[in-house]
């Protein structure tokens, strides 16, 4: 009953994250009302000819699997949550605050119920990329974990098989 359960809430979901029109009307208002403060000409918002997060997004959907899409999306939203902060910060008008300050809380309601369990996830991962490589008790304790971590990737890539071999399995020869 749980797995049933489970994936209806993520069929729910993905119909809801691929739904433009899913972004309460609210939150829709509140956005509205920020870009209307602060106007962004075409130049500046191409000014180097790249998106902020949608070309990763776009990427990840295309090539990631939904752990990595789940990991990215939850670290793009506390990059909001600092930028809106700092704009909350910098500004003098308390309408814009209390904008920014209700999207915030909307962002933050939406990663809590559905990307929550990543963020052990994410301070992992910015763990090992805080690693001084140049370090020699570093160096030498990778070398005495190589052996594992390099079963457990192999193993990973081994599940990966398996997974694409089924579903290839599954699907119908025409």
């Amino acid at each position: 009953m749980r797995i049933v359960l489970l994936g209806i809430c993520i069929l729910a979901f993905d119909w809801m994250a691929n739904s433009e029109a899913y972004l309460p009307e609210n939150t829709k208002r509140y956005i509205n009302k920020l870009n209307d403060h602060y106007k962004t000409s075409e130049d500046e918002r191409l000014y180097d000819g790249h998106p902020i997060f949608r070309k990763k997004l776009e990427y990840l959907t295309k090539n990631a699997e939904r752990g990595e899409q789940k990991l990215l999306m939850t670290i793009i939203l506390d990059a909001y949550n600092r930028i809106f902060t700092r704009m909350q910060n910098e500004t003098q008008d308390e309408s814009v605050r209390r904008d920014l300050k209700n999207v915030m809380e909307n962002l933050n309601k939406l990663k809590e119920h559905y990307f929550s369990n990543k963020n052990d996830l994410k301070k992992y991962a910015s763990e090992v990329l805080a690693l001084k490589e140049s370090d020699p008790l570093v160096q030498r304790k990778a070398l005495f974990e190589l052996e594992t971590v390099y079963s457990a990737a192999a193993k990973l890539i081994q599940n990966q098989r398996r997974r694409r071999q089924a579903k290839r399995a599954q699907r119908p020869r025409s």
